[in-house]
């Protein structure tokens, strides 16, 4: 029996497919008929210069923005998100360049921020801190999962962003900028994290202007110019 073969030369299916969307904001197309696929198990570069459409066509994604028109297609039905919780409940976490972390809060407060585990109608600190040191452990991270988020480096407090999305269970991880703050040591961390990832079977999406970070890590690069898909290559 013959095999389907998909838009980026594969026969199995991407984990998602972006197809022909566009979006408008007044006075400004910010998305047109764009094309945009990712494999499982993949790291997909998406580069382009300021106001190529690369955050707005995450912001689709992850339901902060809605498309005027298009379809998105993640591990095979059809989506339409309308606000993070949903993505981030079918499986799709972002991590943001300005991470989105209360740093007065315990690392392990911010990892179950909004998904505790409870025992009853308390919250079973016990069980969060295990598991939380257990998502750090996978990380490499030797450290107290109690203590403020503040006492923490940028590239340790990236790594729990990190930890929250796999205590998710996330099939796709939107990296926005990861390295923008980051020593030349934390890159050289991040990108062995990246590739645990990857060998686990999680799809990372990396949004860089740095295109020697894009050659190094990742398989495939597409490239945004002006809203509009330009290419996508190996």
């Amino acid at each position: 029996m013959s095999q389907t073969s998909f838009s980026n030369g594969s026969e199995t299916p991407p984990v998602l497919e972006m197809r022909h969307i566009t979006k408008r904001f007044p006075g400004v197309l910010a998305l047109q008929d764009v094309n945009f696929d990712v494999q499982r198990g993949e790291v997909h570069a998406l580069v382009g210069e300021n106001g190529a459409g690369k955050s707005t066509l995450m912001k689709i994604l992850s339901g902060v923005y809605q498309r005027d028109s298009g379809d998105v297609i993640f591990k095979g039905q059809p989506v339409h998100f309308t606000n993070p919780r949903q993505a981030q409940v079918a499986g799709i976490t972002t991590i943001y360049q300005e991470l989105n972390q209360v740093a007065q809060m315990s690392v392990t407060e911010n990892i179950f921020l909004g998904s505790e585990i409870e025992r009853g109608l308390l919250v079973n600190w016990g069980d969060m801190h295990t598991k939380a040191r257990e998502l750090l452990a996978k990380l490499h991270l030797d450290i107290d999962p109690r203590q403020p988020l503040s006492r923490l480096g940028v590239g340790q407090q990236q790594m729990v962003e990190v930890a929250k999305a796999l205590h998710h269970r996330a099939d796709l991880i939107i990296m926005d900028e990861p390295t923008s703050a980051l020593s030349v040591r934390e890159i050289e961390d991040l990108f062995a994290i990246i590739r645990e990832l990857k060998a686990q079977g999680v799809s990372i999406i990396y949004i860089s202007h740095h295109l020697d970070e894009a050659f190094e890590i990742t398989d495939r690069i597409t490239v945004l110019k002006n809203g509009e898909y330009v290419t996508t290559v190996p």
